[in-house]
């Protein structure tokens, strides 16, 4: 059923999309373009958290532990979403959406295998451009991704669909940075390289299964450009029209903005959480730089469990409440996550012993009282960061029709990318300044104050509050 088909146009397939959303996650795993394209979608993600702790370490080696030099990495990851991802919109809508995705993984294959001689030209500042490139080909593949979603997942699964697709991206999310360390402990910092290279090839091989329905051509697009003035100019008015439907959507743009400021948010944490691992977790900056991940894993975790509860237990809440209750949970985590210099530093709550079997050799691991506070707020402020994107968009899925969701979706990554550019190099520059309590202090106190009056106001307007979606 088409998205701009109304769902009580026709019984049948209304009677269809309620018994498929009360199979829950067995409807959406019995189609085989979606189970391809989650597969694909697990090996990518694995790989693009991987890359991130590689990179880190890779810096912290080369320049050493000053935190501005890993900010430098956000901002060569993101110039390109700033950049491109917009433009990389328009094309989405022209190319077919399965080329795009296998082509763009096997790009990110071939420039990953580049990174033992970035790592050695240049003193190191190669770093950043392998990463600006990989970054380049990632524009392509998520608005390709998104858009592709609907096309293959009947509209009443859409949440399901993307609770899901959610809960895998933060498994990987947890997965990615938990075995960045490891597998640099079993490949060394300039093998490990081609671990994440099969994972892409993996995501490519699986991405190659999934089967998109054609395109519809676009009018303009239909007879070729005279020259390339006018090729630019139908180029343009494609991204124009995107920005004009964002612009036009009262509810399209309100659910643009509360992901821009949760995403601002996160990336910026992903920052302060290096600097506050040393800070707080661990004495050696070299240490820290592989495992402050393990916060972010936590994150994930929790973002699992918020994904999967969403997709199980919530398709007939009242998203508003969703939404804003997630904003309230990252609020206040951070602001507890604040004061965890309160918490006895060397008091070791208890700790896994060192096992040698075979080919296993795993070290002792020490659990403190800090670290198990941290990471059960960041599990919180997982759980949040859940409540918050999956509902949001759920709902620009329901509501972009599909000849335009590439477009749309390619200017949404791109405000994405350009709201978290300021803070991540504000947060990189500002946290040796200012210290880390502070920072999390400034950005957690607005969320906090969103969150609590957004709540306020959904529950105030009660049963009687009426809008998209059940919102």
């Amino acid at each position: 059923m088409s998205l701009q088909t109304p769902l009580t146009e026709n019984a049948q397939d209304d009677f269809a999309g309620a018994r498929i959303e009360r199979q829950g996650y067995r409807a959406v795993l019995q189609n085989s373009n979606f189970l391809a394209l989650w597969i694909g979608q697990i090996f990518s993600q694995i790989a693009d958290r991987i890359i991130f702790v590689v990179f880190i370490s890779l810096i912290v080696q080369h320049f050493g532990a000053s935190d501005r030099y890993s900010s430098f990495l956000y901002i060569a990851f993101t110039i390109p979403a700033v950049m491109l991802t917009a433009i990389a919109g328009v094309f989405v809508d022209r190319w077919p959406r399965r080329a795009v995705l296998v082509s763009t993984n096997l790009m990110r294959a071939a420039l990953v295998a580049l990174i033992p001689w970035a790592a050695q030209a240049t003193g190191g500042w190669a770093i950043y451009l392998v990463a600006f490139l990989i970054s380049a080909a990632t524009q392509f593949f998520v608005p390709a991704e998104a858009a592709t979603i609907p096309m293959i997942v009947n509209r009443s699964c859409l949440l399901t669909a993307n609770s899901l697709f959610t809960t895998t991206m933060m498994a990987a999310v947890i997965f990615g940075f938990a075995l960045g360390d490891p597998l640099i402990n079993l490949f060394s910092l300039s093998q490990v390289h081609w671990a994440i290279t099969g994972l892409f090839l993996m995501a490519s091989l699986s991405l190659a299964l999934v089967k998109t329905p054609p395109i519809c051509p676009l009018d303009d697009g239909a007879r070729p450009a005279a020259n390339l003035k006018e090729a630019f100019a139908r180029f343009w008015d494609e991204i124009q029209d995107g920005v004009r439907y964002i612009q036009a959507n009262p509810i399209v743009r309100n659910a643009m903005f509360k992901l821009a400021l949760l995403f601002s948010a996160m990336v910026a944490l992903c920052i302060l959480f290096i600097s506050f691992a040393k800070t707080y977790l661990f004495d050696d900056p070299q240490v820290a730089a592989r495992k402050f991940a393990y916060i972010i894993a936590f994150s994930g975790i929790g973002m699992a469990l918020g994904a999967f509860w969403v997709g199980h237990s919530f398709h007939h809440a009242r998203r508003g409440l969703m939404v804003f209750s997630g904003f309230l949970s990252v609020g206040l985590g951070l602001v507890l996550l604040a004061m965890t210099g309160m918490i006895p530093e060397h008091d070791y709550a208890f700790q896994i012993p060192h096992v040698a079997s075979g080919f296993i050799n795993l070290d002792e691991v020490r659990f403190t009282m800090r670290m198990l506070y941290t990471y059960t707020l960041s599990v919180m402020m997982g759980v949040g960061a859940a409540f918050i994107a999956i509902p949001l968009q759920a709902l620009l899925q329901e509501l972009i029709p599909e000849d335009k969701r590439g477009k749309v979706f390619g200017v949404q990554f791109t405000i994405l990318s350009t709201s978290s550019t300021l803070p991540v190099l504000i947060a990189g520059l500002a946290v040796e300044q200012v210290g880390v309590q502070t920072m999390f202090l400034l950005i957690g106190v607005p969320i906090l104050i969103f969150g609590i009056i957004g709540l306020y106001k959904r529950l105030k307007a009660g049963t009687n509050y009426v809008s998209v979606a059940n919102w």
